[in-house]
């Protein structure tokens, strides 16, 4: 009879463990950002390799380079951040988009020091119309086509 104990050992754990947070980083560190515009708050990206389909909607992700520094509000402190990555949900037959989570940043492009990151369900996500010629509508173009 084998006197082998029947649970797994840790270290195929660690590395299972280890090997999605390295691919998790890489994904993050290999966003191909697209520029969508500029307009008076920001210059916006659109990372194309982060396209998905979920349910009816796809979603990517969108990266604004603020023009001026953003006060990160109800920290208590004078705590500032100059981008933000948000996840966007587009509607593509509606051509609609709406934003759920972010991500603030100390740095611009998405780098520095993660500040904040509120999440937001897809449910109480807001599908909206596009202001005609708008960063928004050009975003939908990069992800539904034209």
């Amino acid at each position: 009879m084998d006197q082998r104990s029947s649970s797994p050992s840790p270290a195929p754990r660690l590395a299972l463990l280890l090997a999605a947070a390295l691919t998790m980083t890489c994904v993050s560190a290999h966003a191909e950002w697209m520029p969508l515009g500029e307009n008076n708050i920001g210059s916006f990206f659109i990372d194309k390799s982060s396209i998905v389909t979920t349910r009816s909607v796809r979603q990517a992700q969108i990266l604004l380079n603020w023009n001026r520094p953003q006060l990160l509000m109800g920290q208590g402190s004078k705590t500032y951040y100059l981008s933000e990555i948000s996840t966007a949900y587009f509607d593509c037959s509606a051509r609609q988009l709406g934003f759920g989570s972010r991500k603030m940043y100390a740095q611009a492009d998405g780098k520095g020091q993660l500040l904040l990151a509120p999440q937001l369900a897809y449910s109480d996500v807001k599908l909206q119309d596009p202001i005609p010629g708008s960063t928004g509508e050009r975003a939908i173009e990069a992800v539904c086509g034209k």
